[in-house]
């Protein structure tokens, strides 16, 4: 089992009479959840592509917490201020107050149980005098991210160590994130992008809560069934490419890295491809005319 210590990049607190009808209109994901609920999505412009990515937490009728371990308070706020008409809405950056740690790994939930008494239910998150807990996205095996004071949160972190826990940085949280193909917004699925791009639709999009900012595209992507390009995994070995590095085959560009991490003499990254002529058997080239250098891992 891992732990990491970050401060999230955006807490905010979304309160006010209109607040659970405000957000319903403007998040990608279905919020009329009872209370506890946490709730995974988007948050889109009028053209559907991607600003921001958040989980919501319900902690009252009209009384949430918008939670990114990606996307800043200020792009999130200034999304939720810019249709603010005659709404009772209520919005407080909190992300300077608190720390955070990622807890992930076979069996960590067992261990979190064990250091605070209780797990959150799948879709709901748990508060514990000072400190919350829900599930994250940093891989596909259990993992989660716990947030609260610093002090409450470091003392958290002692006992996890205590318990067996050992501390990772960010370029092996960063390995095993784009390793399980998760991706970070804006860094893989940004304001150029769609969420089906970025593989989101099925966890980040409801097709039937009604409409949101952006629902419209989103249903005419559902309606089309297939987009031009995506976001795949791939591997490598040997001196690695940056971010936002172009990659080809057959002479012909065909993608351009997105975030990338590297491990001993291996690297990953999160790439978007286009379908159009992709070979995704034949790997890609860091140059035009160079033999292929990386592979392409097959969704699923």
């Amino acid at each position: 089992m891992i732990i990491h210590s970050y401060r999230p990049s955006a807490l905010l607190r979304v309160t006010g009479d209109d607040a659970a009808g405000y957000l319903q209109g403007q998040f990608t994901n279905e919020l009329r959840q009872p209370i506890g609920a946490a709730v995974f999505g988007l948050w889109l412009n009028q053209k559907g592509k991607v600003l921001a990515d958040s989980s919501v937490l319900k902690q009252g009728e009209n009384e949430f917490t918008v939670v990114s371990i990606h996307s800043t308070a200020a792009v999130i706020r200034a999304r939720l201020e810019e249709y603010i008409v005659a709404d009772d809405v209520t919005l407080t950056d909190e992300s300077n107050q608190v720390q955070a740690l990622s807890v992930a790994g076979r069996g960590c939930s067992a261990i979190i149980q064990q250091c605070l008494g209780a797990m959150p239910l799948p879709g709901h998150f748990l508060q514990r005098d000072e400190r919350v807990v829900f599930a994250g996205r940093r891989s596909r095996d259990e993992n989660y991210e716990l947030f609260g004071p610093a002090a409450v949160t470091e003392e958290t972190k002692s006992k996890l160590l205590a318990l067996g826990a050992r501390e990772a940085g960010a370029e092996e949280m960063e390995f095993m994130r784009i390793s399980a193909g998760r991706p970070a917004v804006p860094q893989d699925i940004g304001p150029g992008d769609l969420p089906n791009e970025g593989g989101l639709e099925v966890e980040a999009i409801s097709y039937t809560k009604g409409c949101y900012l952006g629902q419209e595209v989103m249903a005419r992507l559902k309606n089309m069934g297939q987009v031009r390009r995506r976001l795949h995994r791939i591997h490598g070995s040997g001196a690695a490419p940056e971010a936002l590095a172009p990659l080809y085959q057959r002479g012909k560009q065909v993608g351009q890295i997105r975030s990338i991490a590297r491990q001993g003499n291996e690297f990953v990254a999160l790439a978007m491809l286009s379908f159009v002529n992709l070979d995704p058997a034949s790997g890609l080239g860091l140059a035009p005319n160079a033999a292929p250098a990386v592979r392409i891992i097959p969704h699923g």
